[in-house]
């Protein structure tokens, strides 16, 4: 008997609406749920109450901006684990803030490349159901 295959929950953080809309079809079409936040308050709200398997973070956020909020999602016990892909127009990300994260994707990007790094760190859930299946 099959069971329902586990959801894959990305936090995608984007204040750019284009980009944000962009990646949650992509994403959701690979088998993703995908949660949206424009600022670091939504994303800390948001992380609240899930804890998602994979966050993509811009660095350029209104208010607090992406590095203080990857700074206090690492101080945070419970999302210290979490998979995060920095996705930012920064050339130079620092490398203590490299180090908190698992990936760096420069805007502009090719989807290919981003979604080929998602899939690495959280593979989709059809993808993990195979593996799990056939492994």
């Amino acid at each position: 008997m099959a069971g329902n295959v586990p959801e894959r929950v990305v936090l995608v953080i984007e204040d750019d609406p284009g980009v944000s809309s962009f990646l949650q079809q992509a994403l959701t079409d690979d088998g993703y749920e995908v949660l949206l936040a424009n600022t670091s308050d939504a994303a800390l709200s948001s992380l609240d109450t899930v804890q998602p398997d994979l966050i993509t973070l811009d660095l350029n956020l209104p208010g607090i901006g992406g590095a203080q909020l990857l700074r206090t999602i690492r101080q945070r016990p419970k999302l210290r684990q979490v998979v995060v892909v920095i996705v930012s127009g920064e050339r130079h990300v620092e490398p203590a803030l490299r180090d908190l994260a698992q990936a760096v994707v420069v805007k502009p990007f090719e989807l290919s490349d981003l979604m080929a790094t998602i899939r690495d760190l959280a593979p989709p859930p059809a993808i993990s159901a195979e593996q799990e299946h056939n492994g």
